[in-house]
């Protein structure tokens, strides 16, 4: 049984090589597309593919969970915003194709959703930027706004445009 894990690894070893040698310094993002696209769901594979363009955002998340736990088979997520750290965890702000929600991985309760409000409820968005960090304000047609801290400002800059976008009526990212 220990040689087979052992050959086991050594293919992977030289499967992982290959791919370096074939795709060089793109290599992180081919590896994190097909992460992707070996997903189950539909909500696995497009949250996959969100946390995708995170890379190297939020070290340390363990969220291989997140969209069996939170998400339902079908739901779409268009993208991803990772939240400054805060109890030795990333929060997230995730837009679905219903809904945006805040969610954060509590040590008692993996991946509690703090805050979700339907997708029709959504006014628009902007990226408000302070000294050190931003923070993502989600406007609401009625009710309190989504306020969201973050410390990467050009990817969350990119998904309070979305939200602004489809909040504009725009049609939904492919």
């Amino acid at each position: 049984m220990a040689q087979g894990r052992r050959e086991t690894l050594k293919q992977a070893a030289e499967q992982q090589r290959q791919l370096k040698d074939e795709h060089g310094d793109d290599y992180d993002a081919v590896m994190a597309q097909q992460w992707a696209q070996s997903g189950s769901t539909r909500s696995v594979q497009t949250y996959r593919a969100a946390m995708a363009r995170n890379a190297g955002i939020g070290g340390g998340l363990h969220d291989i969970d997140l969209p069996e736990r939170i998400l339902t088979a079908d739901e779409t997520v268009y993208d991803v915003a990772v939240g400054g750290q805060s109890d030795d965890t990333f929060p997230l702000l995730i837009v679905t194709d219903r809904r945006v929600l805040v969610t954060k991985d509590l040590p008692w309760k993996r991946w509690k959703i703090q805050r979700e409000v339907p997708a029709a409820q959504i006014a628009g968005a902007e990226l408000e930027a302070r000294l050190l960090s931003g923070r993502i304000r989600v406007r609401l047609h009625q009710g309190k706004d989504i306020s969201f801290r973050v410390n990467e400002r050009t990817r969350s800059a990119a998904v309070a445009a979305l939200l602004q976008h489809l909040a504009d009526g725009g049609a939904p990212p492919l």
